[in-house]
């Protein structure tokens, strides 16, 4: 981490957060939707903005209609930011004007070290042979399970960051999630689901570790919430510590878990369909009959603005997104 980086005062940045590895190839940058849901996602889970959500849900042309404020709550918090900042609103900032504007880039990398603990992306995970890819995030009512597939960095004005993980979810129904008589959860690996809502905080979840189910076998595993202890920042301590290569808290012992080709054929095959979390009442419904111009994966997309839409299309081969 840079010794004299800026500091923002906003909850969703953290001086915390990590990154480390080579940036991730141009197979895993995002495209400019996701780039969309990733800023829109991050606007309406931002303590800060939850006044002017509100605000706009109040508005007549909008009366509560969520899929209306999804469209166009990103544009209209933008104009906001920039009309008001001379008017002294205690609900502005200078951070929420920064957050308001154009994503400088987007950048994707394999690791990220959070709290001193380590995660490391599902790709590279399966070649080691400890487990870090590992994931849990709360929601309301149900935790969400699943594997890291890699770390997304948003960058905005002035070189204010925000962190997210881009995952890949397990599903939560009752036929993929089984708590036996000692407390122990296993979840089926060999699913998957909430494709279309993939990103959570990275300094939200909690490090998780899969280990064989031997009564059900084949793809269940059961997951293990780490905790790890007497972990302690660098600063705290008046010690200097390599860079974020340097390993953090591994487990050990990876268990091998479907890769994500076998995970869509068994979707298929059991006749499972794609689901948003719930972790936000602000998500909207996706038709899972919607025809797209994606690839054979058919991939289900937020209709959200395209906040990008005066932008040429990066054609690099870098995961930097440039606008």
């Amino acid at each position: 981490m840079e010794e004299h980086a800026p500091r923002f005062n906003l909850s969703i940045v953290s001086s915390d957060v990590e990154v480390g590895g080579a940036r991730l190839s141009a197979e895993y940058a995002l495209s400019d939707e996701e780039i969309a849901i990733a800023h829109w996602w991050v606007l309406i889970n931002c303590e800060e903005v939850k006044y002017w959500k509100e605000l706009h849900l109040s508005f007549p042309e909008v009366d509560g209609d969520l899929e209306y404020h999804n469209m166009t709550f990103t544009n209209y918090f933008r104009t906001w930011m920039d009309m008001i900042k001379s008017d002294d609103n205690p609900n502005w900032s200078h951070e929420l004007l920064l957050l308001a504007m154009q994503l400088q880039q987007a950048r994707v990398y394999p690791t990220c070290t959070v709290n001193g603990v380590k995660f490391v992306s599902e790709e590279r995970d399966n070649k080691r042979r400890t487990q870090n890819s590992g994931v849990m995030a709360k929601g309301h009512g149900l935790d969400y399970y699943g594997v890291l597939h890699s770390v997304v960095e948003l960058v905005y004005a002035e070189g204010m960051k925000v962190h997210l993980f881009k995952c890949r979810w397990f599903d939560t129904g009752a036929q993929s999630m089984k708590m036996d008589q000692y407390g122990n959860l296993s979840v089926n690996t060999a699913t998957s689901a909430y494709e279309d809502d993939p990103f959570v905080f990275a300094t939200s979840v909690k490090q998780v570790f899969y280990f064989d189910d031997l009564a059900r076998g084949d793809a269940w595993k059961i997951a293990n919430i780490v905790h790890p202890r007497n972990i302690y920042r660098a600063a705290t301590l008046g010690v200097t510590i390599p860079g974020p290569e340097a390993d953090a808290y591994q487990e050990p012992d990876a268990v091998g878990i479907h890769d994500v080709a076998t995970v869509r054929e068994n979707n298929v095959k059991h006749g499972r369909v794609l689901r948003i979390r719930d972790e936000d009442s602000t998500f909207i419904d996706v038709d899972p009959n919607e025809e797209t111009d994606d690839d054979s994966d058919d991939e289900l997309r937020h209709r959200l603005p395209d906040i990008n839409s005066d932008t040429e299309e990066d054609s690099s081969d870098d995961s930097d997104y440039e606008p």
